[in-house]
């Protein structure tokens, strides 16, 4: 009897140590790995990504700052970084930087000074404000035709002569 008491502590003690080796093995990458290993994804696709997103990791929770020029790219990274073994969750705090709008006032504009250029036409200034050309300045009148097709050609809403004829 007293044996069979010993073989029962020992299988106990032997099935607790089972139990914390396998615990053990189940804990996965500690956090600076999992850090270490969404980056080296991220640089995967994109090594410019990589330097513009901050990753951070905290119990296996991945956070993602930075700013990133779509919404598919921020995506995308939040996807490679729930990929990553280790990661229990992500929090996706990227931004989508906001589109740079060329103005349609500053390409009429340059469009204008172009076509000046272009008829050599010189001495009169274009300002472009909401799509409408104002044209300023003095002009001999063999260039004043040359001038207005110059602006009219940049396909503005309306060209305002205010030009001086010498």
């Amino acid at each position: 009897m007293r044996n069979d008491m010993g073989r029962k502590i020992f299988v106990g003690l032997a099935l607790l140590l089972l139990v914390v080796f396998a615990q053990a093995c189940n804990k996965g990458p500690d956090d600076a790995t999992v850090t270490s290993n969404v980056k080296a994804k991220i640089a995967a696709d994109s090594p410019a990504l990589a330097n513009a997103v901050t990753v951070q990791t905290a119990e296996g929770v991945v956070t993602l700052t930075g700013a990133v020029d779509t919404d598919a790219i921020k995506s995308k990274v939040e996807a490679d970084a729930k990929s990553v073994a280790g990661v229990k969750s992500v929090t996706n705090n990227l931004t989508v930087k906001p589109k740079i709008v060329i103005s349609e006032d500053t390409t009429i504009k340059n469009a204008v000074m172009a076509n000046f250029a272009k008829y050599n036409v010189t001495g009169i200034t274009a300002v472009v404000v909401n799509g409408e050309v104002t044209l300023t300045g003095t002009i001999a009148r063999a260039k004043l035709q040359d001038a207005m097709k110059a602006a009219n050609e940049a396909k503005p809403k309306k060209v305002n002569n205010q030009m001086t004829i010498k």
